[in-house]
């Protein structure tokens, strides 16, 4: 497949430049002008990933553990093969899957307990034992293999709890045959990723956010 990339997008800055690296995927149909989305295939991606669930709380709980394992504050809570840190460069997108919705107690909200942040990996990283392994037991590397998602870009602040709500009507925009391929977790629940790709000093019209809505293969 002619995958672009990799891609260098906005990560850092108030206006939304994008600077970093971004994963690579091929353009498989363009349907944004018709339908608002397109759909994309992307080849296998290394992650390293932690539980999060839908809070805020719970976010800013896991983004901090991914960005001490690659370096962010310091030095990299990871090891190499020979036993010594090593600085991962920032990449984009942030990407949040949820778990399975969970009702705590009556007056509680609906929590995605079992979901996942994850931040992927340089491509300098072709395999997952090339890549530091993290010394923090909640952090882990995993690969994902590669899929085809229909993916919304949208602007303005976002969270997985309003993620949530806009991939209902998202999904009620794909075409007939793209929607009949649509992934379902375990709780009947679309199967999508939340995908940010700014920092939080980006003025919130400037943000470049993603619902990927994962496919099955026709």
């Amino acid at each position: 497949a002619n995958f672009q990339g990799p891609r260098r997008r906005a990560m850092g800055g108030c206006l939304g430049r994008i600077t970093v690296e971004t994963p690579k995927y091929k353009v498989v149909e363009d349907l944004v002008s018709e339908h608002g989305y397109e759909v994309r295939q992307y080849p296998p991606i290394l992650v390293a990933e932690t539980a999060c669930d839908s809070t805020k709380e719970g976010n800013t709980a896991a983004f901090m553990k991914l960005a001490r394992y690659i370096g962010v504050f310091g030095n990299p809570e990871n090891k190499t093969k020979d036993g010594e840190p090593e600085a991962v460069a920032m990449t984009a997108p942030v990407l949040n899957t949820a778990g399975p919705s969970e009702e705590i107690s009556m007056t509680a909200p609906v929590l995605n307990s079992g979901g996942k942040m994850a931040f992927t990996l340089p491509s300098k990283y072709k395999t997952l034992e090339s890549a530091p392994k993290p010394t923090n037991p909640e952090v882990s590397l995993r690969e994902m293999p590669g899929f085809e998602a229909a993916v919304f870009t949208y602007t303005w602040t976002t969270d997985q709890a309003d993620a949530e709500k806009r991939v209902v009507e998202f999904a009620a925009q794909l075409r007939e045959d793209h929607s009949k391929r649509m992934e379902k977790q375990e709780d009947g629940k679309i199967k999508f990723s939340l995908c940010r790709y700014n920092g939080p000093f980006t003025l919130p019209f400037m943000r470049t956010n993603e619902i990927s809505i994962y496919m099955r293969n026709a």
